[in-house]
């Protein structure tokens, strides 16, 4: 029996993602569909010699189509580029394309790029900053320039990050501003058509 890969650690069961791409195949992005098939793919053929011709095909046929995928729309996340395989590339590079797109696809939302956003009140935009300390530096100096001199600020954060000053109505001590973590929107994650 073959090692397991540790980016299937925290895959589902076989049968089990199998029948959940079986049901919502018609609602998933299309490269969430082709990494998923993918790994399935692969996961699917651990054990089997790449002397089985069948085996091959499925890992090559899937992993093609999302390098095809990836080349098309720049959404590779590893360092395997995907215009580096082909029908006759190795089965082991085949997999390892495979792998690192999964587990790139699989990992948490907090090891993805990420900004912080400072907005103010109802204004429409945001000002993205390199960490939360920049951010919060920015909106203090912001909110500082807008109010009275003479009447300084108490300012601290609330645990929902917005900007508290002291010194207002304590019923409503909210000075507008507010900083966030958001996750960079990558390529990869919009939903895309056949």
């Amino acid at each position: 029996m073959t090692d397991r890969p540790t980016v299937y650690a925290t895959a589902p069961d076989l049968y089990e993602e199998h029948q959940e791409l079986v049901r919502t195949m018609a609602q998933l992005p299309l490269r969430e569909r082709l990494v998923r098939r993918a790994a399935l793919a692969d996961r699917e053929t651990l054990d089997v010699p790449d002397a089985d011709g069948k085996a091959v095909q499925s890992v090559l046929s899937a992993a093609l189509k999302l390098a095809a995928h990836d080349q098309a729309h720049g959404t590779a996340a590893g360092p395997v580029a995907p215009q580096a395989l082909g029908p006759a590339s190795p089965t082991a590079d085949l997999r390892a394309y495979i792998r690192q797109e999964y587990g790139a696809w699989s990992s948490p939302a907090e090891q993805r790029p990420a900004v912080w956003l400072v907005t103010r009140a109802e204004d429409p935009g945001a000002t993205p900053a390199e960490d939360e300390a920049t951010g919060r530096a920015y909106a203090e100096a912001r909110y500082r320039e807008d109010e009275d001199p003479d009447e300084p600020a108490v300012l601290r954060w609330d645990d929902d990050g917005e900007l508290i000053d002291e010194t207002l109505d304590p019923s409503y001590p909210y000075t507008g501003w507010t900083v966030r973590r958001e996750q960079v929107l990558r390529a990869a994650d919009l939903p895309t058509t056949k």
